[in-house]
C-alpha cells in the first residue's frame, strides 16, 4: 500500500462536503482509505488512528487530503476523483445564489438577506466564526437558528441581547432544530400542523416531543428552538422568554411545551411566571431528577388539552424479561443526541448509580469521548461540541458512534442506542446503524454471550428516511425499537435484570387566561413579534453546511445558499469589530456623509501658498516612506522635482541630499492633496484647489502632465522639467486666470456624467477633460494679458491629454472620502494609496493611522518591448477613486478600458457586480447605464473584504521600476489582504470595554 498525503492552504469546505467527497475517493477502484478533512486536531488524530503519517503544523483553515492505495495508478485515479468531486462543489457553489436570477452570488449573509428579502437566517458555520455570521444576519434583519457549536455562552449573551434590540430571535448556538410555520429547519420531523407550540432548548429533545405529538394524532404550529444552554443561570432564558411572547401572540399557537435539558431552577420559576402573566398555557418537559422523562411530558401535554394518551410504538420487543432472567453486565449509552443521552442517566441513574459520561450529570464521573474505561457502565453523546470540532454532526455523519459500538460487542451488557429522523440528517442512517448493531452482536455471539441491543426511534414516516423502513431495517439485526426513548431505557435496564422505574408526574401550567388565551385574531406582520417570523412563509439564507439548504429546497422553501469561506486575520478582531455596538451606525453615519460631500473646483494657487510647503519640502503618494526603501520611479521624481525646483544641480546631487535629508518629503495625504503615480508635488507646481461645499472641507492636486516621459511615472530628463517650466510659468497662471474669471465648477457632477459616457474616472477620462474644456473655453479665449500662442498652446495641450480630468477626479474623491473620516467605531475605507513600495489603507475609525502591506505588481498589457520584469510594482494616491466606488469599481460603465487592462466587457461587469460585496451602499448620482443605472458600490468596508477574500479592483499604470523609464503598461491589481486585516486589529483596540 502506498499512501498520498497532501496539505492545501487557503482552501475551506464545510465538513459534510468533505465527508461526502472522502466517500466519493474511497470508492475508486484500488483504494484502501481515503480520509479528507480540515486540519483540526480531531481530524488529524482520525488520520493517524488508521495509519496515515501526518506531519505536525497542519492547521484548522488548511485542507488535509489522506489517500492509500494499492499503486501509484489508483491514487492517480483518486486524485482524478478529487479534483472532480471539488469541481463539482464549486460549480454548486456557484449555482447557488436562489431565486436571485443571474445575478452575482451573494457572499455575506446580509447580503443574500437584502437581495431576497429573506426574515431567517440558518447558521452552521465552525464555532469560532459564528458571531460575525449572526450579527451580518442580524443587520439584514434576519431572526437567525444558530446550529454551530462550540460559540462561548458570553458571545450567546451577547447574540441574543443584540436580537432582542431588534425584536428577533437568535435560536442556538447549538440548536439543531426548529420549525417555522410548517418548514422543518436543521433536523426538524415532518409533523402534522395543530395547536401545540414546542419552545426547546435541546434539538432532539424537540424531537422526541413533535413525533410523540405527531404519534398521538396532534400537531404543532412552530418549534423554536433556544439552545441547550438557554435555561441555564448565565443565559437565564433570554430566547425562552422572546419564544413565549412570539407563540402567545400567535393565533395558531393554543398550547406550549417547554423542552430543555436540565435547567436552571430559578430561570424556570421566571419562565413559568411569564407564562402566567400571557395567559399561556404550558406543559413542561425539562428534565431533571424530578423529572426524568420526555414521554410524561408529552402525556401531561396532551391530557392537559383534552386529547387521549397512546400507547407508544415498539418493533420487535417481546414481554420484557423478568428482573431474575436478566443478562447483567454493563450499560453502555452511544448516542447522537445530547438530551436523549441525559434522559438515559436520569432514568438509569435511579437504579445504576451516577453514570460515567463525556456530558455526566451532577456528581458522576467525567470520561473522554476518545478514550473509554475498559469496563463499567457509559453513556456517551457523540454531538457534544469536543466531538464535532471539524466534524459533521453525528447525526449527518455517525462513523466514529459506529465505530464505538462494533467495539462494544465485547464487553456491553445491553447496548442503549437513539436513532433520530429527520431533514438534513443522513439520507440512510438505519442500514449503517444496523450493520454496526448485527457486527457488535456477532462479537458477542463469539464470546458465547447474547448482546440486547435497544434502540429508541424518533420520527415519522413523514420523514424522509421513513420510520417504519428504519424500524424494519433495525429489528432485523437483532435490535428492539422504541419510538418512545424513554420506554426504549426502561426496556435497556431491564434486560440488565433492574425493575423500570415509574415516570413521576409532570406538571402543567395553566396561563391566567386558560386554553388559548394567547389567541388573538389575525395578526399584522408589522406590528406582532419578531418582525412577523411566525406569521408568513419563510425566506432563508444559509451559510455553512449546505445539507440545511438542500432540506429546505427539497420543502420548495426560498432559500438562498452563501458559499461561506473563513475569514483572514485573527477572528477575534473580527469578531470584536462585528460586535461594537458603535459600527453600524457609525458606518451609516460615514456613507451618508461621503455620499452626500459635493466638490468645486474653485481656483489654483502654487503649493508652497496653498498647501504651506517650504522651499525644502516635497511630497509624494502613498503612505510614509524613506529613501531607503523608495522604488525606482519615486526615486526618479523625488530627484526630478528638487531640480525643477533649483535646489540641485543635477540629479546625482539632488538624490545625494534627499539621502541626507536635506529635502524632506510627505505623503500628499498629509496635507489634504493627491497626487497620480509617484505624485510627488513641489512649492512652485500649482495645485487645483476644490471645496466641498457641504463639509467644508478642501483638497488639492497638481496639474496632470499627460502621458509618456512624464514626472509621475519616474521620468525625469530636460524634456520632463521643461514641460514643467511651462507648467509653472504658463499654464498654471493662464488656468488661475480663467477659473477666476468663471467661477466655481461642480466637479461631482463631471463624475456622473463621466459614467453615463463611458469613462470610470480612473484609467479612461476622455469625456471628464472635454466636459473641462467646455466650461473653460470661453474664459480662455477671452483672457487678456496672455499672447493668443500662450492660449493657443494651452488649449492643445489640454484637448490633447485625455487624463487632464484624472487630477480633476481624484480630489473630488479626495473630498467625499474626507468627509466620511474620523467616525469612532466606523469600518468604512476613507484612503488607499501606494508609494510604489508600499500599499496602504485608512479607516473612518481609526484617523490618520496607516495599515500597509507590500505594493503588488499589476498585472496587464505592456508597452512596446516592455515586459513584467520591466515594471515596479504598484504606485499612486489615484486608488482614491477606486476607494469612492469608481474606476476599478466601476470598470461596467466604461466597457472601453478593459482593452486597456487586458480583459474583456464581462469581466468588467462581473467586477463591478462583485464589488457590491464589499461595499456598504450604492452612489445616488454616481450610477452604471449597462446596470440598469444602479449606482456604483459605495462605502468599502474593512469588515466585509476580510469575510469574503474579494480586495478592491484596482486599474492603473505601470511605471518602470528604473528611474527615468516612465510608463510601461496598464494593467489590474489589488491591496495586500493584510492591510485589511491590520486595520481591524487597530480597530479592536477602540472597542469600548
Amino acid at each position: 500500500m502506498t499512501d498520498s498525503i497532501e496539505i492545501r492552504s487557503g482552501v475551506y469546505f464545510d465538513s459534510v462536503a468533505l465527508m461526502q467527497v472522502s466517500a466519493r475517493v474511497k470508492s475508486t477502484p484500488g483504494i484502501s482509505d481515503a480520509l479528507i478533512g480540515m486540519g483540526t486536531p480531531l481530524n488529524l488524530d482520525l488520520m493517524r488512528e488508521v495509519g496515515f503519517d501526518v506531519a505536525d503544523g497542519a492547521a484548522p483553515t488548511d485542507l488535509v487530503i489522506a489517500v492509500r492505495g494499492e499503486t501509484e495508478e489508483a491514487l492517480e485515479a483518486a486524485r482524478s476523483a478529487l479534483d472532480a468531486a471539488f469541481a463539482e462543489l464549486a460549480a454548486a457553489a456557484a449555482a447557488a445564489g436562489g431565486p436571485l436570477g443571474g445575478d452575482s452570488p451573494p457572499l455575506t449573509l446580509g447580503s443574500a438577506a437584502r437581495r431576497a428579502g429573506a426574515g431567517l437566517a440558518v447558521v452552521s458555520v465552525p464555532g469560532e466564526y459564528a458571531a460575525v455570521e449572526v450579527h451580518d444576519a442580524l443587520e439584514a434583519g434576519c431572526s437567525v437558528m444558530l446550529f454551530s457549536d462550540n460559540v462561548p455562552v458570553e458571545t450567546e449573551i451577547a447574540l441574543k441581547d443584540a436580537a432582542a434590540a431588534r425584536d428577533l430571535l437568535v435560536m442556538g448556538p447549538d440548536c439543531g432544530t426548529a420549525a417555522i410555520g410548517g418548514v422543518g429547519l436543521g433536523f426538524a420531523n415532518t409533523v402534522r400542523s395543530g395547536t401545540f407550540g414546542i419552545v426547546a432548548a435541546s434539538g432532539t429533545g424537540a424531537q422526541q416531543v413533535m413525533t410523540l405529538l405527531d404519534e398521538a394524532g396532534a400537531g404543532v404550529s412552530h418549534v423554536l428552538g433556544t439552545g441547550g444552554r438557554d435555561l441555564g443561570s448565565a443565559v437565564a432564558g433570554r430566547t425562552t422568554k422572546q419564544a413565549l411572547r412570539a407563540l402567545a401572540a400567535d393565533p395558531g399557537t393554543e398550547h406550549v411545551i417547554i423542552v430543555s435539558k436540565p435547567a436552571d431552577p430559578a430561570v424556570v420559576r421566571e419562565v413559568e411566571s411569564l407564562a402566567g402573566e400571557l395567559g399561556l398555557p404550558v406543559s413542561w418537559a425539562v428534565l431533571g431528577p424530578d423529572s426524568p422523562d420526555l414521554t410524561a411530558g408529552v402525556e401531561a401535554a396532551l391530557a392537559a388539552t383534552g386529547r387521549t394518551v397512546p400507547q407508544w410504538r415498539s418493533w420487535g420487543a417481546g414481554e420484557p424479561p423478568a428482573a431474575a432472567t436478566g443478562a447483567g453486565g454493563d450499560l453502555h449509552g452511544l448516542y447522537v443526541g445530547g438530551t436523549l443521552a441525559d434522559e438515559a442517566m436520569l432514568i438509569a441513574s435511579t437504579v445504576l448509580g451516577p453514570i460515567p459520561s463525556n456530558i455526566p450529570l451532577d456528581g458522576a464521573p467525567e470520561i473522554d469521548g476518545h478514550s473509554l474505561p475498559a469496563s463499567g457502565h457509559r453513556v456517551l453523546d457523540f454531538g457534544d461540541d469536543a466531538m464535532t470540532r471539524g466534524r459533521a454532526h453525528p447525526m449527518i455523519d455517525p462513523e466514529l458512534r459506529h465505530r464505538a459500538i462494533r467495539s462494544a460487542g465485547g464487553t456491553a451488557g445491553v447496548l442503549l442506542l437513539d436513532l433520530v429522523l429527520g431533514h438534513a440528517s443522513h439520507p440512510d442512517p438505519a442500514a449503517e446503524l444496523a450493520a454496526a448493531i448485527a457486527e457488535a452482536r456477532e462479537t458477542a455471539a463469539a464470546a458465547g454471550r447474547t448482546l440486547p441491543v435497544v434502540v429508541g426511534l424518533v420520527g415519522t414516516e413523514a420523514d424522509p428516511q421513513g420510520r417504519a423502513a428504519a424500524a424494519e431495517a433495525l429489528v432485523a439485526a437483532g435490535a428492539e425499537v422504541f419510538s418512545s426513548h424513554a420506554r426504549a431505557v426502561g426496556r435497556a435496564l431491564a434486560h440488565l435484570g433492574h425493575a423500570v422505574p415509574t415516570a413521576s408526574p409532570v406538571r402543567s401550567a395553566d396561563g391566567t387566561g386558560g386554553a388559548g388565551a394567547g389567541s388573538t385574531g389575525a395578526s399584522d406582520p408589522a406590528s406582532s413579534p419578531l418582525r412577523g417570523l411566525l406569521d408568513r412563509d419563510p425566506v432563508v439564507v444559509t451559510s455553512g453546511v449546505s445539507l440545511f439548504a438542500e432540506a429546505l429546497r427539497a420543502q420548495a422553501v426560498a432559500v438562498t445558499e452563501v458559499a461561506w469561506q473563513p475569514p483572514a486575520g485573527d477572528i477575534r478582531a473580527l469578531t470584536a469589530v462585528m460586535a461594537d455596538e458603535r459600527r453600524e451606525a457609525a458606518n451609516a453615519q460615514a456613507l451618508e456623509r461621503m455620499l452626500a460631500a459635493g466638490a468645486e473646483l474653485v481656483g489654483l494657487r502654487p503649493a508652497r501658498e496653498c498647501l504651506g510647503l517650504a522651499e525644502t519640502e516635497l511630497l509624494h503618494s502613498g503612505p510614509p516612506l524613506d529613501w531607503e526603501r523608495a522604488s525606482g520611479p519615486m526615486r526618479g521624481a523625488l530627484a526630478g522635482a528638487v531640480v525643477f525646483e533649483g535646489l540641485a544641480d543635477s540629479l546625482d546631487e539632488a538624490e545625494e541630499g534627499l539621502a541626507a535629508g536635506r529635502f524632506s518629503f510627505a505623503p500628499c495625504h498629509s496635507r489634504d492633496a493627491v497626487g497620480p503615480m509617484a505624485g510627488v508635488v513641489s512649492p512652485s507646481m500649482w495645485m487645483m484647489e476644490f471645496v466641498d461645499p457641504v463639509h467644508g472641507n478642501r483638497a488639492y492636486c497638481s496639474l496632470n502632465e499627460g502621458l509618456g516621459k512624464v514626472l509621475r511615472y519616474g521620468a525625469n530628463g530636460p524634456e520632463v522639467l521643461e514641460r514643467l517650466r511651462w507648467m509653472r510659468d504658463v499654464l498654471g497662471p493662464v488656468l488661475a486666470a480663467v477659473l477666476a474669471a468663471h467661477g466655481p465648477i461642480d466637479t461631482k457632477n463631471y463624475v456622473s456624467q463621466m459614467l453615463q459616457s463611458g469613462d470610470e474616472g480612473h484609467n479612461r477620462n476622455r469625456t471628464g477633460t472635454l466636459l473641462f474644456l467646455r466650461d473653460i473655453m470661453p474664459d480662455l479665449l477671452s483672457l487678456d494679458g496672455w499672447s493668443r500662442e500662450d492660449l493657443a498652446e494651452c488649449a492643445r495641450f489640454l484637448g490633447s491629454n485625455d487624463y487632464f480630468a484624472l487630477n480633476i477626479v481624484m480630489p473630488t474623491c479626495k473630498l467625499a472620502l474626507a468627509a466620511a473620516k474620523d467616525v469612532p467605531g466606523s469600518t468604512l475605507v476613507v484612503t488607499m494609496a501606494r508609494n510604489g513600495t508600499d500599499f496602504g489603507i485608512q479607516l473612518s475609525g481609526t484617523g490618520d493611522r496607516w495599515y500597509t502591506g507590500p505594493a503588488q505588481l499589476p498585472q496587464g498589457l505592456f508597452l512596446g518591448s516592455y515586459g513584467p520584469d520591466d515594471a515596479n510594482p504598484d504606485i499612486g494616491d489615484s486608488a482614491i477613486t477606486e476607494t469612492a466606488g469608481i474606476g476599478g469599481l466601476a470598470m461596467a460603465a466604461a466597457p472601453a478600458i478593459v482593452r486597456l487592462v487586458g480583459s474583456d466587457v464581462a469581466f468588467a461587469v462581473e467586477t463591478t457586480l462583485r464589488m457590491y460585496e464589499i461595499t456598504l451602499g450604492e452612489h445616488p448620482v454616481h450610477q452604471v447605464p449597462v446596470l440598469e443605472f444602479r449606482g456604483v458600490p459605495s462605502g468599502i468596508d474593512a469588515t466585509k473584504v476580510v469575510r469574503t477574500g474579494v480586495l478592491p479592483q484596482i486599474n492603473t499604470g505601470m511605471a518602470g521600476k528604473i528611474a527615468g523609464v516612465g510608463q510601461v503598461g496598464a494593467g489590474l491589481v489589488t491591496p495586500p489582504a493584510e492591510c485589511f486585516t491590520a486595520a481591524l486589529a487597530a480597530l479592536e483596540e477602540t472597542v469600548p470595554g
